[in-house]
Order: structure tokens, then C-alpha cells, then sequence
């Protein structure tokens, strides 16, 4: 065949197409280990003198065009305040503080100003951990950023790395009968780009930190009411009554936002319990089984569950208002577990505002809006 200079420029164009497509592609098992390194590094920079530990609950995760998002337990206060003096809570998990609020030598009666005294004391108590915690957190985040971050390879210049902090509930404090909450999600986040300015000698470092964008609870604003909204209408999906598969012991889901990048919940699932080495099926009523007849039901379970998933993330993720069109939605689901089972140990469902409002509007079936949410399945 002939080859003509229209039909070889053709070529040139089709293989430098083909070349830059390639270059962008990810090796999914390299950022696995990069990402893994990198919670790592978090980790140990909590270790030595510092009181946040966050052990082997760190999570990482890679959306394509957007960067990486590291998640850490947030810190969580309890207390409460009684006539009898103040008593003290701890939330539980890593992270927690416990609030002393009163002297072991000191009496307690119902006066009313002794009461007020102490619960001043605990709430300036309180005050002064949360601004400790959220300096050292600080800290932390910078020297990983600066100094570690560039470790992730295959990052775009233009990719973001944000750590977030994230909880299951959001932060209570008791005072006798009366409870309040706000959101408490600390995050640090710096671009790729800047990094690779940093390494190259072009920002000093002192220039890059002041690249890195820092948002506290106060920054991050009040709690979207759609978000909570959701939050119990999906538990309350999986609770054993209403799933026909896995169900949630939870009556919420704890959830974090990023602007410009969307909304993650998290969720835990079960599907069983067990007496005496016998395992009863709560969705199913199923009871006196064995090990192994509980796996192979529980392992048959999947795609009803996976299916089921999806039509009412699709059904009721619509209700969230607040998720701009380019923001995604993100399912971070652990699963019961299953010895030798081939269902996943984790998935992860995400879909796009766009596909919500598109759905809801009536623009695209409801068959056409779920082939538009991926599932990523995390194996044994």
C-alpha cells in the first residue's frame, strides 16, 4: 500500500495518542505499595512523645484526575456533668481523649456555682487538648507532605495529596441532659506539582509549606444536613429487618466531605452470629449452622448484595443535594467476614454527582444510571 504524507501524519498522530495514553495509565499494584509505604510513614511520624496514635487505622485510597486522600481517626471528647461533680468519658478508639475534670481531694455538692466551676474547667480543659491534638496533627501532616509525599509515584502535577481526619460519629460533648455536635474534620492537602518544585530546587522549604492548604473544623463549616440524612436512611437500609443479605450494626455512617472532590462513607458489614460454634443468619433467619454451611450461604450472598447495593445507592443517593456534578459520591464498604470465600474482604461503589442529578431528573433510566457506578472490589 502507498503511503501518502496525509495518511502517515495520520499515523504519527494516532501512535503519539496511543503513547500518552499509555503514559497515563496507573499500575494499580504500584500505587497499592506506594500507598501503603505512605500510611506507614503517617503512622510512625505519630509514634515517639506525640499522644496521637493511629496505629493500622489509617486508609488511603487513589481517585483518578483528582490525587490521593488519606484518612486518620479524628480525636473525640466525651463528658458529662452531674450535680455530684463532672464525670468523664472516653469515645473509645485511637485518638480519644479523656478528660479530667475535676481533683481526686476535691468535695463535690449540688451547689449550682460549684457544678458551673467545674464544668468551666472541663470545657477550658477540653479546649486546650483540641488545640494541642490539632497542632501536633498539624505538624504531622506537614512533615509527611513535605517531605514524604513525593514517595507516591505516577502522580500527576496537577493530582492533589490531602490527609483528612474522619470519625464514625461526629464530636458530642454531654452537659447534664443537654448534647450538641459539630463537624470536626481537620485536612491538609498540597499538589503534586508544588512537591516536584520543592525537589527540583524551585520552592524552598519554607515556600512549600506555605503551599500546603490547611482547613479546621471552623473552615469546614456546619454539617450538611443532607449528608446526615442519608447517612441514617442507608444504616437503616441494612439493618436486618430490611436487607435480604449483609446488615449494619450502626444507625448512622460516619462520613467525610472534601470540596471539589465529593463525599466518602464508611460503612461495616455483618451477617451473622454465633452460639456454641453454631451461626444463625440474622437477614435470613437461617440458625444451626455450621462454619462451613454459614460461609457457603454467607459466600452465595454477594451478588444480591452487590446488585441490591448499587440500585439503592443509585435510589436514595439522589436525596444529596449538596454534591456539585463533578463530585463524587464514595461507598467504602468492609464485608462480613468469609474464610476461603471468593466475595471480596472490601469494595468500595462510587458514582458521580452528574449521574444522581441525571437520574433524578429523569434524564437517564435508572438501568443506564447504575452502569455508571464503579465497583472496586479489595480481595483476600
Amino acid at each position: 500500500m502507498k503511503m501518502t504524507k496525509k495518511s502517515i501524519t495520520g499515523i504519527l498522530i494516532l501512535a503519539l495518542s496511543m503513547s500518552f495514553s499509555y503514559g497515563q495509565s496507573i499500575d494499580e499494584k504500584r500505587m497499592d505499595r506506594d500507598l501503603k509505604v505512605a500510611e506507614n510513614i503517617l503512622n510512625t511520624l505519630a509514634s515517639g512523645e506525640s499522644r496521637l496514635r493511629f496505629h493500622n487505622n489509617i486508609e488511603s485510597n487513589y481517585m483518578p484526575d483528582y490525587g490521593v486522600i488519606f484518612s486518620i481517626p479524628k480525636v473525640n471528647y466525651i463528658y458529662a456533668t452531674r450535680a455530684q461533680g463532672t464525670a468523664v468519658y472516653s469515645g473509645g478508639g485511637s485518638g480519644t481523649y479523656v478528660i479530667a475534670t475535676a481533683d481526686d481531694d476535691e468535695d463535690s455538692d449540688d451547689d449550682e456555682k460549684v457544678v458551673a466551676d467545674q464544668a468551666k474547667k472541663a470545657e477550658q480543659k477540653r479546649e486546650k487538648m483540641a488545640k494541642d491534638a490539632e497542632s501536633q496533627l498539624k505538624e504531622q501532616m506537614t512533615i509527611f507532605l513535605v517531605d514524604y509525599a513525593d514517595l507516591i509515584g505516577q502522580l500527576k502535577p496537577s493530582d492533589r495529596i490531602v490527609v483528612q481526619s474522619r470519625g464514625n460519629d461526629n464530636r458530642i460533648f454531654y452537659s447534664g441532659s443537654r448534647s450538641s455536635s459539630m463537624q470536626n474534620t481537620f485536612s491538609a492537602q498540597i499538589l503534586k506539582g508544588d512537591l516536584i518544585a520543592f525537589k527540583q530546587g524551585k520552592l524552598n522549604r519554607d515556600e512549600v509549606i506555605k503551599k500546603i492548604i490547611f482547613k479546621t473544623p471552623e473552615e469546614n463549616g456546619e454539617i450538611a444536613k443532607d449528608l446526615e440524612l442519608f447517612s441514617t436512611i442507608f444504616a437503616r437500609l441494612y439493618e436486618p429487618d430490611l436487607s435480604s443479605t449483609y446488615y449494619s450494626s450502626s444507625r448512622t455512617l460516619g462520613y467525610t466531605s472534601l470540596e471539589g472532590f465529593g463525599v466518602t462513607f464508611n460503612m461495616k458489614l455483618y451477617s451473622s452470629t454465633s452460639d456454641n460454634g453454631l451461626h444463625t443468619i440474622r437477614t435470613t433467619g437461617e440458625s444451626g449452622l455450621t462454619q462451613d454451611e454459614r460461609n457457603e450461604k454467607v459466600n452465595a450472598m454477594y451478588p444480591e448484595f452487590e446488585r441490591t447495593f448499587k440500585e439503592n445507592l443509585m435510589d436514595y443517593g439522589r436525596t444529596i443535594k449538596s454534591l456539585d456534578s463533578d463530585e463524587t459520591l464514595v461507598m467504602k464498604v468492609k464485608l462480613t467476614e468469609c474464610r476461603g470465600c471468593e466475595m471480596p474482604e472490601a469494595i468500595e461503589v462510587s458514582v458521580k454527582g452528574k449521574t444522581l442529578q441525571n437520574y433524578d431528573k429523569g434524564s437517564i433510566s435508572r438501568d443506564e444510571a447504575i452502569k455508571q457506578i464503579t465497583v472496586k472490589r479489595k480481595d483476600k
